[in-house]
């Protein structure tokens, strides 16, 4: 697949398999799952445009780049930690002399590692809008030291240990990561969550399962149905742990997907709307001008 071509159909998604072989980089065995990088690598400086299937945490050591994720734009320079979550829509924009420490997880990596998921699920939750944020100097080192142990590893032939250890060390890493998340939070009062209970698991369930199915199911009923409870059940508890109601989480995804295929690709509104499973143009448009207040058209004109 050539990434720079893509754009003139659907927003790929890659897996880092794809994404490495791009930069003329082939792994085998754990190195497909789990890739740290450190400093400058050829996969850094490729140009790239995709919806990443991976877990990103990367620390700027030197230089600086801009990206877009998910269509809002972010600078990372030096002493900056950066997190993408699995599935976001990600492109380079610029960079200048950029280096970093990365480890970058795929999604059936991360379920086999034994973590404390809903504590830490919580604190990424809470800093979703905030992916790249400022760390003090030993905690860009500390999290640095974590990503060069797992990448010494990798590096080393695959012994009968290796993914028991390379998964360890990933968990530490992570646990680490959450330890800073967690000062910063506190540090930053505006971003303390509303209170959370035991439905944050649903609320969990309900993100993955919208992530497979937005592009056709747009209803409260069918989400509700898959996870086994009343639609007023899952419309009270996601609007409870996300504060915002189980409509607008579908309308987001809708509404990203709609704009990045306008904004990046070279497909029709026709297309689109037959892509994301509208009736008609027509009705795709009145939806799109309704969380926008702009037409497709109008939003494609801009660039």
């Amino acid at each position: 697949m050539n990434i720079a071509s893509s754009t003139e159909t659907t927003i790929p998604s890659i897996t880092l398999t794809e994404l490495t072989a791009q930069a003329g980089v082939y792994r085998q065995g754990i190195q497909r799952e789990c890739i740290a990088v450190l400093g400058d690598t050829p996969l850094q400086s490729l140009p790239f445009l995709g919806r990443i299937d991976a877990f990103i945490i990367g620390v700027c050591t030197r230089g600086e780049t801009t990206i877009s994720l998910n269509l809002r734009e972010y600078r990372i320079t030096e002493g900056r930690m950066f997190i993408f979550g699995p599935r976001s829509i990600v492109q380079t924009k610029s960079t200048h002399d950029f280096q970093a420490y990365i480890l970058a997880l795929s999604s059936e990596f991360m379920r086999h590692i034994a973590m404390d998921t809903k504590r830490i699920l919580q604190l990424f939750l809470q800093l979703a809008d905030r992916p790249c944020i400022e760390l003090r100097p030993e905690e860009g080192g500390l999290i640095g030291d974590y990503i060069r142990l797992i990448a010494t590893e990798l590096k080393a032939p695959e012994q009968q240990f290796t993914r028991d250890i390379v998964n360890e060390l990933t968990a530490a890493t992570i646990y680490k990561v959450a330890d800073t998340l967690s000062r910063y939070i506190a540090e930053h009062p505006e971003t303390e969550p509303q209170e959370r209970n035991r439905n944050e698991e649903y609320f969990r369930k309900f993100i993955e399962l919208l992530s497979d199915h937005y592009k056709k199911e747009r209803s409260v009923n069918f989400y509700a149905r898959q996870l086994c409870i009343t639609p007023k059940y899952l419309t009270t508890i996601i609007k409870q742990i996300s504060g915002k109601p189980v409509s607008d989480w579908i309308a987001h995804f809708v509404l990203l997907e709609a704009q990045s295929l306008l904004k990046y690709t070279n497909m029709s509104i026709q297309e689109i709307s037959y892509h994301l499973n509208f009736p008609n143009q027509s009705f795709f448009g009145c939806y799109f001008k309704r969380l926008t207040g702009m037409s497709p058209s109008q939003y494609k004109a801009q660039g």
